[in-house]
């Protein structure tokens, strides 16, 4: 049932990862496809916004004009001739002339006689013009036209004239309307009077009333508001577009990651046994780093640590598979080699160098098993003549069991085993551990050590590990020393050993032996 379910997971997991990139690429159309809308909207609402503005400027131009031109008689033909000079100048402007009352006796079109009868206002508007937005006239049918009246002058516009741009949209409406009334006043298809009072004091507002993405906008300089509203339709139909053209990508990166997942849940599935064939093989090697006395330079002990190297030559990084034999749950099986190797090099070494120390490291996954303790208990045993020169190195993630954890690292220090705690400070439980169990050694992590002398703002934390550890009575190692000036400070500090690349790289059991011939070599005992 276990099995079922998991492999239900699995392609439940697989599934996804293919479905994602699509589900991104969905999401993403929809985005640019409203982007589009909205741009449409706005781009169409300010082209309307500039016509209007422009006609507004040019009639009020026209009527200042006017109102300073000196004549005789009111429609006199010089009168007449300003005007239509007027007209000529002003491309908006269908007309201009002379207002009495709702008439207009003359403009640039000519004398009108009894005038034409323009009907009454419509409304005025703050700054005290005239506004008629429905004005038809004798000799134009079928035509309507607006007029704004002004100083006894009314300049006239076709109704439809703000509203008339080219667009390839089918279903759009714009309009202009007078901000603080509930009219429309030039109109070009579907347009409801009722978003006029959405705008309020807004110089510019979108929003979506059903079927139509609407845009609003408000005249910085006249009495004027305009609506262009968009139908979804287009909206759909950019999203189609933006489809067509992201569907492959999607489709290519959903196939990358489902690949990419299949590899990487087969790699995890198969790390146990890939693991098991490179022990069986012996591609697994251990090298050391050496460990020096900050006071006078001698080695006095080593860091085991495990190397992979592949048939085919190639290396695999300890960072990688250490993480994927713990995930597996084979880690204690590189342990148990890490331990046959320090063996067979530990009896060359303890008898010619006696107070030579060796460490190994220790994961979580050793930590919880009673069986590492009868592990080190006879590697350290290896040697009878011998004792003490054994070191595990724990860190705090291994404590994310505490029970278990705790009766193993009791049982190893009855057995004479010393106890590092590594990496100290770069978690959130060291102190607590620090105070509950017994130690021997603090190692104080590579991250602080390289802050020294600087002005990082973990440099004073080096320090404060300093005074606990000495406070606490353990020895200390500081790792990743690369230069003197570090080694210097650490010295003055008190810190009694040290491991880096100033030091030694890690090196085979052949070059340390050869490091420890050429001598002398001190003690970790003292």
């Amino acid at each position: 049932m276990s099995s079922t379910l998991s492999r239900l997971t699995v392609l439940a997991a697989a599934v996804l990862a293919a479905a994602a990139p699509l589900f991104v690429t969905l999401d993403l159309a929809r985005d640019l496809a409203l982007e589009d809308t909205q741009t449409e909207s706005l781009r169409l609402a300010r082209e309307v916004l500039n016509r209007s503005d422009t006609a507004a400027s040019q009639l009020y131009a026209g009527i200042d004009q006017l109102s300073a031109f000196p004549h005789g008689t009111a429609c006199d033909s010089a009168h007449m001739d300003a005007m239509r000079t007027v007209v000529a100048s002003m491309g908006q402007l269908r007309a201009i002339g002379l207002m009495r009352g709702n008439h207009m006796p003359c403009s640039s079109w000519g004398d009108h006689g009894e005038g034409l009868d323009f009907g009454p206002a419509e409304f005025t508007t703050p700054t005290g013009s005239v506004i008629r937005t429905a004005v038809s006239l004798s000799f134009a049918p079928g035509e309507v036209f607006t007029t704004v009246e002004r100083k006894g002058y009314a300049a006239v516009i076709h109704k439809s004239q703000p509203v008339d741009i080219v667009t390839d949209l089918r279903g759009v409406g714009l309009a202009t309307f007078t901000p603080g009334t509930s009219e429309l006043r030039s109109v070009r298809g579907p347009v409801q009077a009722a978003w006029i009072d959405r705008l309020g004091d807004q110089r510019e507002l979108l929003f979506r009333d059903g079927e139509q993405l609407v845009a609003m906008l408000r005249s910085p300089r006249y009495q004027t508001g305009v609506i262009a509203a968009v139908p979804m339709s287009h909206y759909q139909q950019q999203m189609g577009v933006y489809m067509l053209r992201l569907i492959p990508a999607g489709l290519v990166a959903g196939a990358i990651l489902l690949l990419a997942f299949l590899y990487l849940n087969r790699l995890q599935q198969s790390w146990p046994a890939t693991l098991r064939t490179a022990l069986r093989r012996n591609e697994f090697s251990v090298v050391y780093q050496p460990v020096v006395s900050l006071q006078d330079g001698r080695v006095i002990g080593a860091e085991t640590l495990i190397r992979w190297q592949r048939r085919n030559g190639e290396h695999i990084r300890p960072d990688v598979f250490i993480a994927a034999a713990e995930d597996a749950g084979v880690v204690h099986l590189l342990t148990q080699r890490v331990c046959d190797l320090v063996e067979r090099d530990v009896r060359q070494w303890l008898p010619r160098f006696p107070g030579l120390c060796i460490s190994i490291n220790l994961s979580a996954n050793d930590l919880h098993r009673p069986e590492t303790v009868d592990m080190l208990r006879r590697l350290a045993g290896s040697v009878p003549e011998r004792s003490g020169w054994l070191t595990a190195e724990v860190t705090e993630r291994g404590f994310m069991r505490p029970e278990e954890a705790i009766r193993v690292v009791e049982a190893l220090r009855a057995d004479g085993i010393g106890l590092a705690i590594d990496d100290f400070g770069t978690g959130y439980s060291s102190l607590a551990y620090l105070q509950h169990l017994r130690f021997d050694c603090l190692k104080i992590d590579r991250s602080f050590v390289h802050t020294l002398g600087t002005a990082a703002p973990t440099s004073q934390v080096v320090f404060h590990i300093i005074e606990l550890a000495r406070s606490l009575g353990l020895k200390m190692v500081a790792e990743g020393v690369e230069t003197e000036a570090q080694a210097q400070t650490l010295r003055e500090l008190g810190v009694e050993a040290a491991q880096g690349w100033l030091f030694g790289k890690p090196m085979s059991a052949q070059d340390l032996t050869a490091l420890l011939e050429r001598g002398p070599v001190g003690t970790c005992r003292d």
